[in-house]
């Protein structure tokens, strides 16, 4: 009978995390460069016979499973959220004519420099401090092949396909931009900026293009979002239903159970 609200229960955990990466994705629609995540689920199906030492939860919280004993193993049969990935595809260009704007053009990640260490981002809507760095909206500085990039003003500044920047005719440093041979080592941080967290020989050269003037948008598809997130929301109250539906069904044996003893 516990197995009639444990099911649901964990498919309605999961339903709840799933809004909340759609409502993220929905929320950055107009971020530039920002990749959309998708959810993947799994289902444990029911299995009666093994006898687990440290027996899995109905669903992915913390829970003691002496509360539910006698149940043991997979024998309650629940959903769980298998893995919640990002989805690299690259966002279509819109022309700023911004001589501060980049985009790269096919795989690859700008190099910015933080406080606590390097970091990478699709979002090249950069501007210059009063320094004459090219740095983000949050004032990190865009890497070079020597460092921060340097000595520049907006009027004269140039950028080549290949990262190459030039302050008129003098130039000034490449842009590093990088690839990665396993993104899915790359960890979301907020300001739009992912970590490596892999070995360094994972780190290789960036194959894109640099395209001056342009940023790359989003690749959230709203329309697919929204649908996703009335599924969700509507999967979420059939499930709560059905919980309330066997709470109730379990209160009343229960009852009677008393009577019959009484």
């Amino acid at each position: 009978m516990l197995r009639n609200v444990y099911a649901p229960l964990s498919a309605g955990v999961g339903q709840e995390r799933l809004l909340e990466i759609l409502a993220n994705n929905m929320a950055n629609t107009n971020t530039n460069g920002y990749k959309e995540d998708q959810v993947s689920f799994r289902g444990l199906e029911a299995d009666p016979w093994p006898n687990y030492s440290n027996p899995n939860p109905p669903a992915p919280f913390k829970m003691d499973m002496k509360e539910v004993y006698p149940l043991r193993g997979n024998d309650m049969g629940y959903v769980s959220v298998a893995d919640v990935k990002t989805d690299f595809a690259p966002g279509s260009l819109r022309r700023t004519d911004n001589n501060l704007d980049f985009a790269i053009q096919g795989e690859g990640f700008f190099a910015i420099m933080t406080p606590f260490g390097e970091r990478y981002t699709r979002d090249g809507s950069f501007t210059l401090n009063r320094d004459g760095v090219l740095t983000t909206k949050n004032g990190a500085p865009v890497q070079g092949e020597k460092g921060a990039i340097a000595g520049l003003q907006e009027g004269n500044m140039r950028v080549l396909s290949s990262g190459e920047v030039y302050a008129g005719e003098k130039y000034i440093d490449k842009i590093k931009s990088v690839d990665f041979k396993d993104k899915k080592v790359l960890q979301r941080l907020g300001g739009n900026l992912y970590i490596h967290d892999g070995a360094p020989s994972n780190i290789i050269a960036s194959s894109g293009e640099i395209t001056q003037g342009h940023v790359e948008l989003s690749n959230v598809n709203p329309m697919k979002n929204m649908s996703a997130m009335i599924i969700a929301h509507r999967t979420y109250e059939a499930l709560q239903k059905t919980i309330k539906t066997h709470d109730e069904n379990l209160g009343l044996s229960s009852s009677k159970v008393g009577e019959v003893n009484g």
